[in-house]
């Protein structure tokens, strides 16, 4: 899969990978995602506290998360995630296209000859407040970012879980100037705790149940004759299936992010055995 200047070795890649990072085989994967990050830090649980399981492999990532800001992952994290050898892409997301803009030139001022890329999390704000999600604003953001970063930089859209909508946010994406597709983001859920006394518990949802829905979310996107972008599937993949799954519905790569918080090295692992049936098969 060709992004950009750059080439995946794997069609595994590590969504949300851990600040601390560590053990073997993570440089045969394909490329890292870094979790996303503003352009200011928001204060908030940890994610040892702000991510559920809810279900068998299914995730409830709660709204009120921490999240790191740009200036953290440039000092901090990246030269971490950066010593495996294989592309680094940054996930961002911010309240409207100024926003993305702003930390997209952040980035690539401070960082930008440290990355393969941005990843741009198209996401509709949890207060309600805020733009809405149209193929205007997706064009906007990724124009934005695209404008900001050097011309053989990576600019992938990460879309949300909308099969009957996809197709048409993903054509702004396209027309804005992306590299790539990443199907999907989570999907808004609402939780309820055991103890009827707790307050409900409001977040995205990922992992296995997600991922009959992203697979539809790749399809439409794999078989729509306007599009010619590359596409990473993601949502629930744990085994070598789930990843042939995804390839064969038309994704060129995969991310796996719940299935690395629920066992750590799986993306590893993932991409070793993706290498070998590879080796196997030529």
């Amino acid at each position: 899969m060709k992004l950009g200047a750059i080439t995946l070795q794997n069609s595994v890649c590590l969504a949300t990978a851990p600040w601390e990072l560590d053990g073997p085989g993570y440089e045969h994967l394909g490329a890292i995602f870094t979790k996303t990050v503003t352009m200011e830090p928001r204060p908030g649980l940890p994610g040892d506290e702000g991510i559920l399981q809810v279900a068998d492999q299914t995730l409830l990532n709660r709204t009120d998360l921490r999240t790191e800001g740009a200036e953290g992952l440039v000092q901090e994290h990246l030269p971490r995630l950066r010593r495996f050898g294989v592309p680094v892409f940054v996930s961002i997301t911010a309240p409207g296209v100024p926003g993305f803009r702003k930390i997209a030139r952040y980035l690539q001022r401070e960082a930008g000859d440290q990355l393969a890329g941005l990843e741009v999390y198209i996401t509709a704000p949890h207060s309600g407040a805020g733009p809405d999600i149209t193929a205007r604003y997706v064009r906007e953001a990724t124009e934005a970012v695209r404008n900001e970063l050097r011309d053989d930089a990576a600019v992938i859209v990460k879309l949300p879980p909308w099969p009957d909508h996809i197709r048409g946010l993903a054509l702004g994406a396209q027309e804005g100037g992306a590299t790539a597709l990443a199907a999907t983001n989570t999907l808004k859920v609402l939780h309820l705790p055991a103890n009827a006394a707790d307050a409900p518990l409001v977040g995205g949802l990922s992992g296995e149940a997600l991922r009959p829905l992203a697979l539809r979310c790749v399809w439409e996107l794999a078989h729509d004759e306007k599009l010619q972008l590359p596409i990473f599937g993601t949502g629930g993949i744990f085994t070598l299936r789930d990843v042939e799954d995804y390839l064969r519905v038309g994704a060129n790569a995969v991310q796996v992010a719940s299935g690395e918080w629920l066992s750590p090295g799986l993306s590893a692992r993932l991409a070793s055995e993706v290498a070998l049936k590879s080796t196997v098969t030529r």
